[in-house]
């Protein structure tokens, strides 16, 4: 079959024709059919999810994630995932999220979650303090009785949040065993045997740090057990004893 189609030819009023192959017909037809079977595939159920998969997660479980989501099933190709992942953001524990594709359907989801330094206790629960000074609800179903106490602490008050994330932060390893509690109101540490560490302002915590180190070793060796240690002037120090 020939289709003719007209082309004018030089002279004005003069018009050829010029034939269009079967040949062409059909590769336009094969497109055409490859591009619907394309869409019939990936709109296919093969593609579809009805939920996400959580990995990282340390503090918070997936049922909790799902929850705060409500994830409906979506087609993995229409996710638009940037949009969830400033949505999973927006939840108090995440830090960061990174979202990925895995053939065919599934949806993987790594969380980074905040890292609680303290818990503060209030009364009918408590919060746990992250390290820039942001208040975290207690995750569902876990308590972390192993994080020191901040006690004395307005709550309402980011100046006294961010400042005792700070100290926390400043806190060296060979410490952090050591102390069970930080009392805003008196400025001071409490150990576990319950011995009260006087800091006051937070200047000079390398120098007021390493001096207690001193002073505990050398108590330690005289098996003295100390009652309060005053580090407010670190050139000296006023140790009690029992």
């Amino acid at each position: 079959m020939l289709f003719q189609f007209p082309f004018l030819d030089g002279e004005e009023g003069d018009v050829v024709s010029e034939p269009v192959s079967t040949s062409k017909s059909a590769f336009y037809f094969l497109v055409l059919l490859l591009v619907i079977a394309a869409y019939v595939f990936f709109n296919s159920p093969l593609f579809e999810t009805d939920h996400l998969e959580w990995t990282g997660l340390v503090f918070l479980d997936e049922e909790e994630l799902d929850a705060f989501v409500d994830f409906s099933p979506i087609n993995v190709l229409r996710l638009d995932t940037g949009n969830l992942a400033k949505h999973i953001k927006k939840h108090p524990w995440v830090d960061e999220v990174k979202i990925r594709w895995r053939w065919p359907n599934r949806v993987q989801v790594t969380v980074l979650e905040r890292k609680p330094l303290a818990m503060i206790p209030i009364m009918g629960g408590w919060f746990l303090l992250d390290p820039e000074g942001n208040l975290l609800p207690p995750p569902r179903g876990i308590a972390i009785y192993t994080l020191p106490l901040v006690t004395d602490i307005d709550i309402d008050s980011a100046e006294q949040l961010k400042t005792t994330a700070r100290l926390l932060r400043s806190i060296p390893s060979w410490l952090e065993d050591y102390v069970s509690e930080w009392n805003v109101k008196t400025a001071s540490f409490v150990s576990r045997e319950g011995t009260q560490i006087v800091i006051g302002d937070q200047t000079d915590l390398d120098e007021k740090f390493a001096l207690l180190k001193l002073i505990l070793e050398d108590l330690t060796v005289q098996g003295v057990t100390p009652v309060r240690i005053d580090l407010r002037i670190p050139k000296s120090p006023v140790v009690t004893t029992r």
